[in-house]
């Protein structure tokens, strides 16, 4: 049996495929800040297209006098149990930006990395009181435990104030925000992606990148570069479509030569993947080697072996509430329906009803589709759901 990795694996090289030429336009757009220009960058496509692990790959090749940190919003947001805050990402970042310090033997910035550890420490006791210092690289420090303006001062400075302090080692900061959908989660996200770009557009040496599992349309993207977005349509948008049934093709004879197909077999397994490499991978790891697969033998495996297919949405699926899963049953039910219709099909009030509904399109699980109706956004999710209900006559609790 085949086996082909379900999350992002130590040895990024053996399994990257096909994405050359977006990881080519991304590293030439993040190299620019070598020459003091800095791109600010939205990285867009289906939850287990690839994203985050070509970001991973991009962060790792990039030369060494570019920092980079990451993080992920959904571990922030998973660890306050779906309640994050301004602040909360702020220490976060901070945090993530002195991590990308840590590296430096020469101690050029050790001293930095020093001084936002102890900071750090502050912070978590919410004791900004950080007199004694009275700045760090000629910011002002936080004295107060509840003064968030200063705060997101401080954290907004650092990287490039880094990158000045350190004589022209360090060139640029490079920061990626996973899953940045979910700062539609903030009690005011718009005016947190308006705060970003008020200093990066004078950051010569700072480059975000957000990206997150929502289409390129959502409006958690009219957000932060919509026409009336904080970035106003200039950040780089880029795309991370799934594979071709051609390039499906390519990758299961370069990574699975062992499992074989009929043309028709070949077309259906991608109808039923959609050419999303995270499904491809769960997929094949249920098939058995040597064995020829047409169309009628890939649709009994992917019904008989569906719960080890849709394994990343079975997780998403178990961190859900029951009015959550109660929005999603009714989609799989009844299909695209209005905000009205939607809102009818379940039992609770009007107002959880719209929380709750707002929860799950910044989780990009729910999308405004065509016709002005709501949707599940990912039809192997849905099929999911109907298949529970058909097999075991009650919808996945």
């Amino acid at each position: 049996m085949p086996l082909l990795p379900l999350s992002i694996p130590n040895d990024l090289d053996r399994y990257f495929y096909n994405r050359e030429k977006d990881l080519k336009k991304l590293k030439n757009h993040l190299n620019a800040v070598n020459e003091d220009i800095s791109e600010q960058i939205l990285v867009t496509g289906l939850r287990g297209v690839g994203k985050t692990y070509l970001l991973k790959k991009l962060l790792k090749e990039l030369p060494d006098n570019i920092l980079v940190t990451y993080i992920d919003i959904s571990k922030v947001y998973g660890s306050q149990r779906g309640k994050i805050n301004e602040e909360l990402i702020m220490h976060s970042l901070l945090n993530s930006m002195n991590n990308a310090l840590m590296g430096d033997e020469k101690g050029s910035l050790r001293g930095i990395y020093n001084m936002i550890k102890d900071f750090l420490v502050k912070m978590s006791l919410k004791d900004y009181d950080f007199k004694e210092a009275g700045n760090i690289l000629g910011i002002a420090v936080p004295e107060t435990s509840d003064n968030y303006e200063k705060l997101s001062h401080f954290v907004m400075e650092f990287p490039q104030k880094v990158v000045d302090a350190s004589e022209g080692e360090i060139k640029g900061f490079v920061i990626v925000v996973d899953e940045f959908q979910l700062l539609g989660e903030l009690e005011n996200p718009n005016s947190f992606f308006w705060l970003i770009r008020s200093y990066t557009q004078d950051q010569d040496n700072v480059s975000y990148i957000f990206t997150g599992s929502i289409s390129k349309t959502s409006e958690i993207v009219e957000m932060i570069n919509g026409g009336n977005g904080a970035f106003g349509g200039r950040m780089i948008q880029v795309n991370i479509d799934p594979f071709t049934r051609e390039e499906t093709g390519g990758y299961l004879k370069e990574r699975v030569p062992e499992i074989n197909f009929t043309e028709d077999g070949l077309e259906r397994f991608y109808e039923c993947t959609r050419g999303v490499p995270a499904i491809i991978n769960s997929f094949c790891n249920t098939m058995s080697s040597g064995e020829i697969y047409n169309a009628e033998t890939i649709k009994e495996t992917f019904f008989q072996k569906m719960d080890q297919i849709t394994v990343m949405w079975i997780k998403i699926w178990g961190t859900l509430n029951e009015k959550e899963k109660d929005i999603l049953i009714s989609l799989a039910q009844n299909g695209p329906q209005s905000w009205s219709e939607l809102e009818k099909s379940v039992e609770f009030s009007r107002m959880t009803f719209t929380k709750y509904l707002d929860i799950l399109k910044n989780k990009g699980i729910v999308a405004f589709g065509s016709g002005s109706k709501y949707e599940i956004a990912d039809r192997m999710l849905e099929g999911w759901i109907k298949h529970k209900k058909e097999v075991d006559g009650y919808y996945p609790p």
